[in-house]
């Protein structure tokens, strides 16, 4: 009797875990929305802006923030995919800090991906950023990856590596693939 209510305090302290990571990963950037997909026009939003690419006239228009224009594909250096990682310093602090945390293989980190395209003279226009959250423990990777396969599953944690490599492609495609940076 003693051992089922040990495993039934157990399956609760997973279940309100999972539920608080769920809603950690649920605060994460990387909108991509396709408005528009036709001969014409491709229109997409992201959490940066507004954007549209018109393949006959070969152009681009963006809107981000108060700032909007209009750039000829020539006017295009080309486009540019980064990936990089930052200590998440404030996961870390929320989801408990210790010793082990000074080291850099069990830092919780936040993955960031940007898609911009770049213009003669050096500007960038950005047009996607995504980021995820990469939680890292001291003997609990396991834990960690059923974590995350369930909540794969339940479709409450999205790849976003995949997602923002698919919206460069996609992008890229669409500007006449402009060359990579």
């Amino acid at each position: 009797m003693a051992f089922l209510a040990f495993l039934l305090v157990l399956a609760i302290g997973f279940a309100i875990d999972t539920a608080f990571v769920a809603l950690f990963h649920a605060h994460r950037a990387g909108k991509f929305d396709i408005l528009r997909d036709d001969d014409g026009m491709f229109g997409f939003a992201t959490d940066t802006g507004r954007f549209n690419v018109y393949p006959e006239q070969r152009k681009l228009g963006y809107t981000v923030g108060a700032q909007r224009g209009t750039l000829a594909f020539d006017e295009l250096d080309g486009i540019e995919y980064r990936g990089e990682e930052r200590h998440a310093l404030l996961s870390e602090l929320f989801f408990g800090f210790n010793l082990t945390d000074f080291m850099g293989r069990y830092r919780d980190t936040r993955e960031w991906f940007s898609i911009a395209v770049v213009a003669h003279g050096g500007r960038r226009i950005p047009l996607y950023l995504g980021s995820r959250w990469q939680r890292r423990e001291f003997l609990m990777g396991w834990y960690i990856e059923l974590q995350s396969a369930l909540l794969s599953r339940l479709g409450l944690l999205k790849d976003t590596e995949a997602e923002s490599r698919e919206a460069y492609e996609l992008i890229r495609s669409r500007l006449g693939n402009l060359r990579a940076l």
